[in-house]
């Protein structure tokens, strides 16, 4: 065999692997349909305190740690980021959850 039937080939295995993933993502569309406008507003809501939420709280509890212990803002720093850190974790589980 020669080395442009081999390269002839392999493209057509490539064209073939994309007809097929976009034969399965077409098929996914059909029976699953677009998430609507509001829909993915709502969800940027969700995602939105998902991660804020917590921020705010850790750096709520950190204040108050601060100002018990007379530390500075250093437990308010590393609770804030603590909580920054499992919102984008959470955000990040739901958005996979959803795809």
């Amino acid at each position: 065999m020669s080395e442009g039937n081999a390269k002839q080939g392999k493209r057509k295995a490539t064209f073939a692997r994309e007809v097929g993933r976009r034969r399965a993502l077409r098929r996914k569309h059909e029976r699953e349909g677009d998430a609507s406008f509001w829909s993915s507003v709502g969800m940027m809501g969700t995602i939105g305190w998902t991660v804020s939420l917590p921020t705010a709280l850790g750096a709520l509890f950190g204040r108050w740690l601060d100002g018990r212990l007379e530390a500075g803002h250093v437990f308010m720093v590393f609770f804030m980021l603590v909580g920054l850190g499992a919102g984008c974790f959470t955000a990040w589980r739901n958005i996979t959850e959803r795809l």
